[in-house]
Parts: structure tokens; sequence; C-alpha cells
């Protein structure tokens, strides 16, 4: 009776460490479905005559937020069931570095969006997705 509890204990920590990375990839898969669509939204909010500055604004401040939170989701061991390629995990310099471009795009996008700047904020979008073109090339295992 006492081997399977014991091996239970032992077991334990483990299984629940293997669940908070499937957390941590459903977080990540979310944010990045996120950022897609809502800079889908705000290019085309950008594209108007007369941009809707509060939806822009409250976009890029939510992209910028989602961005920062990619750099603490892929911790060392989460790579499986993950649709990233190891190189993540095993040469994150270059990753780590596309991820702070990425954040600096939607941060540069949500500066311009609070002085109202159309030509800065698709600057900052442009910016921030093509560090997301670069990334998918390189880091993702499934298109």
């Amino acid at each position: 009776m006492r081997t399977p509890l014991v091996a239970l204990l032992i077991c334990l920590p483990s299984i629940s460490f293997a669940q908070n990375y499937e957390q941590q990839i459903q977080y990540r898969q979310n944010a990045f479905s996120a950022i897609e669509k809502q800079a889908k939204v705000t290019n085309k909010a950008l594209d108007k005559s007369q941009p809707d500055w509060l939806l822009i604004e409250s976009n890029s401040q939510e992209l910028a937020q989602h961005a920062q939170n990619l750099t603490t989701l892929f911790p060392q061991g989460s790579e499986e069931g993950s649709k990233a390629k190891t190189a993540v995990w095993n040469k994150p310099e270059k990753f780590n570095q596309l991820l702070a471009q990425m954040e600096q795009g939607f941060q540069a996008l949500y500066q311009a969006s609070n002085h109202q700047d159309v030509s800065a904020a698709l600057a900052g979008l442009e910016q921030a997705q093509a560090t997301c073109k670069s990334c998918h090339r390189s880091y993702r295992s499934r298109w």
C-alpha cells in the first residue's frame, strides 16, 4: 500500500509541472491568435479616412501587452505539445530578440495612437508584423 502512495507522491510534481506547460502553451497560442486578429482590425482602422483612435489606442495597448506576456510563456521544457520548433528553446537568443522587436513595434503603435499619427502608427504596426513573419519562418513548425 505504501509503494503506490510513494510513487504517486514522486510523480505528482511532474504531473502538475506538465499541466503548467499545457496552460502556458494555451496562453501563448491565445496571445498569438489575439495579436493576429487585433493587428488586422487595427490596420483596417488606420486605413480609414477618419481613424477610430479610441479603438486603435485600445488595440495597440492590448497588442503591446500580449507581446510582453509572450516573453514569459516559453520556459524550458514547454516545447512538448507546442507548434514551435525546438530552436526556440535550444537557441533562444534570436527568438527573444524577435519577441522584443515585436513588442517595440506595438509600443511604437501605441505611442503613435496617443498622438493620432497615422504614418507612425502604420510604421509601428509594420515593424511588429515584420517580426511576426520572420519569427514564423524560423520558429514555427506548422504555418
